[in-house]
């Protein structure tokens, strides 16, 4: 007794799907216009779509599950010439292009989308602007609207292939009937020819030029956004529309801030002294200085936040904050008179007394040294 599902490598609990699956594999690999006539590749192939035959057909897997090759009213071969052309001629249509064929390429087709980069500084980025790019690109021929044709003329059939645009080739063996087709080289598979070619642009239908686009840049775009304009890609071909334009965004890197999302972020810099006893100190944004007050007591990597100096949100009024993280100075050299002054300060921290005016002494030793 032949054990269909091992000939086919499924399990007895496999689906239709995964039969079919097996199936196409199979077939596929033991074809004899694969395997050249191999006389046992064509002795696996016969025996693959005999189980085929029983298990691809619910009615016959379920006599066959039951009674076994004595469950099956008639022999899957018992039908003729061909009697393997209903379960294979699809599986080798679909693998080795037979039945229909290749569509038609004559019907109008939309043009290619094209990509441009442009390098924009943080400022602009938060401002926005309108920029140009240059681009290379193909449009519609004027003369012909992107026909290819002379004016009065039209295509005329492919004599190659009468119009067909491929050639299809059928042959029978033991095995059953199989067909294959080809594209016609002459026309490309359209089957129409241009005798009459429009002499502008030499029948190709388009023409190339450098199209100077104006891209309005909105405020707050991020560093690899993209802005679609429609129409100024790739011409159609055969009276296609054209693609677009899609224009991606880079920033470039900022000597000061760096951005996160709506956030910017910054150090802001004092010398110890101020930052001991406080101070007020300008801070530049990218929309003009502001004032930070530095409390006293300020310690080195404290984080002061300015609400919504940060970048706009593109097409809303939202602003992200902008984050200023402390860096103390401290200095590498001392004079004579600030080793005095901090020796003193540190021996009336050390008594818990005061000592009236050395801290403004200290303040002025360390900006005069800086």
């Amino acid at each position: 007794m032949k054990d269909y599902y091992a000939i086919l490598g499924v399990s007895r609990d496999a689906d239709q799907e995964q039969i079919k699956k097996a199936y196409r594999r199979l077939a596929r690999r033991y074809h004899p216009d694969v395997t050249g006539g191999d006389r046992e590749s064509e002795a696996r192939f016969k025996e693959i779509n005999e189980a085929y035959e029983i298990l691809g057909d619910p009615e016959k897997r379920h006599r066959y599950d039951l009674f076994g090759e004595e469950g099956l009213a008639a022999s899957p071969f018992d039908r003729g010439f061909d009697g393997f052309t209903s379960p294979f001629g699809d599986i080798f249509n679909l693998f080795f292009g037979g039945g229909q064929g290749r569509a038609r390429t004559s019907a109008p087709r939309r043009g290619s989308d094209l990509l441009a980069v442009v390098e924009l500084e943080l400022e602009e980025a938060y401002s926005g602007k309108i920029h140009v790019v240059e681009v290379p690109r193909h449009e519609s021929c004027p003369q012909c609207g992107g026909s290819g044709l002379e004016k009065g003329y039209g295509h005329d059939l492919c004599p190659d292939c009468g119009g067909e645009g491929r050639f299809t080739r059928t042959r029978r063996s033991a095995f059953g009937t199989f067909t294959s087709t080809t594209t016609c080289r002459r026309c490309g598979g359209s089957g129409e020819i241009n005798t009459h070619p429009c002499g502008f642009c030499e029948g190709r239908g388009v023409r190339e030029i450098v199209d100077r686009v104006e891209v309005d840049i909105p405020a707050g775009v991020d560093d690899g956004d993209r802005i679609r304009i429609s129409g100024r890609g790739e011409a159609g071909q055969l009276g296609g529309p054209p693609g677009d334009l899609f224009v991606e965004v880079r920033i470039k890197e900022h000597g000061a801030f760096a951005r996160h999302g709506r956030d910017l972020h910054a150090m802001v810099s004092v010398d110890m002294v101020e930052a001991a006893l406080g101070t007020e100190i300008a801070i530049p944004t990218l929309d003009g200085e502001e004032r930070l007050r530095v409390p006293p007591g300020s310690q080195p990597g404290d984080v002061f936040r300015l609400r919504g100096k940060g970048m706009p949100e593109v097409r809303s009024r939202a602003r992200g904050d902008l984050y200023l993280t402390l860096e103390v100075r401290i200095p590498e050299r001392l004079t004579a008179e600030q080793k005095r002054l901090l020796r003193e300060f540190q021996q009336l921290q050390d008594r818990g007394g005061e000592a009236p005016g050395i801290v403004e002494r200290l303040r002025k030793a360390v900006k005069q040294k800086a």
